[in-house]
């Protein structure tokens, strides 16, 4: 009967901190370089727009490092791989093809408090600027 009991609590107070949290999402998109090899690789988090006045995505939403420097990815799994070691998970990848360019669309999702702890660790070259002035 104990154990009843103690499996009873330990379950409501998993479903009750469960509850706090909220599901938040990041979209890796890859698009074809002009004139080279290779893709742009930008990371959407919702917070501000992707795409410039001209059609093509900005330089904003790239990811830096402590320093400030940009985090160069090899490939699409590069960069996915950088969003699950900060443990986002994939949920699902798809393409479209925005005026002449082919783009890649890989959306991830983490379960957290807020989305300051969501993407704790992930710093945007946009969000580095306003941090560093």
């Amino acid at each position: 009967m104990k154990r009843i009991i103690l499996s009873f609590i330990l379950c409501l107070f998993v479903t009750l901190s469960d509850a706090q949290s909220q599901r938040y999402y990041c979209e890796i998109k890859g698009i074809q370089k002009a004139l080279s090899s290779g893709l742009k690789i930008v990371f959407d988090f919702g917070e501000n727009p992707i795409y410039t006045a001209w059609g093509g995505l900005t330089s904003k939403q790239k990811l830096v490092d402590e320093k400030g420097e940009e985090i160069q990815f090899n490939s699409m799994v590069d960069a996915g791989n950088y969003l699950s070691s900060k443990g986002w998970i994939l949920q699902q990848a798809y393409s479209s093809v925005y005026g002449e360019n082919f783009i890649v669309h890989w959306i991830f999702y983490k379960d957290a408090d807020n989305p300051q702890e969501a993407i704790k660790g992930i710093v945007t070259k946009e969000q580095y600027k306003r941090e560093n002035k």
